[in-house]
């Protein structure tokens, strides 16, 4: 395995490698354009193809699912042979499942751009890898907030993604194809480059022997059974599930009520935004008040999001002014985007922590996070197109709200052990 610790300064203690986070921080920037442009149109090109919003919910499930897939093989490659042969492979797996998508727009077949999708999540997985890999060899103390640094240099590519969605179109119509085709181009050049910059860029600190190889079961079942595992496991998953699942219908509900192509791509970016803009703030706020503190805020934010969501779609569904409708929903999926921001980074490093102190290989418990993580995604992005059609966009926001309600147990749960451990110690 490669995740040992860098070279020690002269004083003894870990040496950050500062060279080899910007490179991580690059190259997750350059792939964020991608992954990005890829989830902004998937919905929209499905329901064209598909005829019907019921499908629209496919590409991006299928995308969340490809990335569940390959957390773990890809954290098992990142054990064997470093950080670097890991994510150059998934970042050239889903430049290649871009190139299919695209394919699959200009020749008009749903299935085709659901694989390209599938296999583009690989580069969503290298992508969540790349946080970890931040990590190495860093002090407990320090995590979140090299952690969040890789999370936020996806902001300016995931920002400018979307962004690209109205270019991405005349690209397509100069090209004589498929008009929401075009946007997959760019995708597999951002993606190609992430992969070509770590291939060259990124250097492994020194190998260590690894750890014996755990199953995917023993790995989570000993996570789940640490109350910080439990809590970091919960809200990974919930907080995806919420963000996919309302995040993936939204530029359809705009667009079916009259939202312009330009007005989504604003949208989604400052969804986005919210997703990463943020990020050094609660990596810093992580390690200086803890995770279970800033699990706390996003939940909360995450809860006010999927509220203001709700509004918009009852406005709409009320015959209402759709101008207010898309004020209500860009103000929901900013504070939905920050409040998966708060969780998953503070639940990141919970499980970064846990991962370095037990006997598994660091990588094998990341991979099975992220597994989960992944799984709840796509779960909730398989069900959104059917809820979207069965109870609207409101009835969608509601359901996610529900979602959150196991992360709020486990926050009581959390709270209630740090009471009795702190009368504990005071008597």
């Amino acid at each position: 395995m490669t995740d040992a610790s860098p070279a020690p300064s002269d004083d003894g203690a870990p040496r950050l490698d500062r060279p080899r986070l910007a490179t991580l921080a690059t190259t997750q920037l350059v792939a964020g354009i991608g992954v990005a442009a890829g989830v902004s149109v998937g919905a929209l090109l499905a329901e064209e193809i598909a005829g019907t919003a019921a499908w629209s919910g496919l590409p991006q499930t299928a995308m969340v699912l490809g990335s569940a897939l390959a957390a773990v093989p890809l954290a098992r490659l990142a054990g064997r042979r470093g950080r670097r042969v890991a994510l150059t492979t998934g970042y050239g797996l889903a430049a290649v499942g871009a190139a299919l998508a695209f394919a699959a727009g200009t020749m008009r077949v749903l299935p085709l751009l659901l694989v390209g999708m599938l296999i583009t999540g690989g580069g969503m997985a290298a992508g969540l890898q790349a946080r970890f890999a931040a990590t190495d060899g860093v002090p407990d103390s320090l995590r979140g907030r090299v952690l969040s640094v890789v999370v936020w240099a996806s902001a300016v590519g995931a920002v400018a993604g979307p962004n690209l969605l109205s270019p991405g179109t005349k690209l397509g119509e100069a090209l004589g194809v498929t008009a929401l085709a075009g946007p997959w181009l760019f995708a597999v050049a951002s993606l190609a480059l992430a992969a070509i910059g770590i291939a060259l860029l990124l250097r492994d600190p020194r190998p260590v022997a690894p750890p014996a190889a755990r199953s995917i079961v023993r790995t989570l079942a000993d996570l789940w059974a640490h109350p910080s595992g439990r809590l970091g496991l919960t809200a990974m998953a919930t907080g995806h599930a919420v963000m996919v699942g309302i995040m993936a219908m939204s530029s359809v509900h705009l667009h079916g009520h009259g939202s312009t192509l330009t007005f989504i791509g604003i949208v989604i970016s400052a969804h986005v935004a919210g997703m990463y803009a943020l990020a050094p703030v609660f990596g810093w706020m992580t390690d200086r008040l803890g995770p279970w503190a800033a699990v706390g805020v996003g939940a909360s934010l995450l809860l006010i999001g999927a509220g203001l969501t709700a509004v918009s779609g009852r406005i709409d569904a009320a015959g209402g002014m759709h101008g207010h409708a898309e004020g209500f929903a860009t103000a929901g999926l900013v504070l939905i985007g920050l409040g998966w921001s708060a969780a998953t980074i503070a639940a990141a490093t919970l499980v970064s922590v846990l991962s370095h102190e037990g006997t598994a290989s660091p990588t094998d418990v990341q991979g099975v996070a992220d597994l989960t993580m992944g799984i709840a995604g796509a779960s909730a992005g398989a069900l959104s197109g059917v809820a979207l059609a069965a109870w609207g966009y409101d009835g969608l926001s509601i359901a996610g709200a529900v979602l959150l309600l196991p992360l709020v147990w486990e926050l009581v749960r959390a709270r209630r052990l740090d009471s009795a451990h702190t009368h504990a110690l005071e008597g």
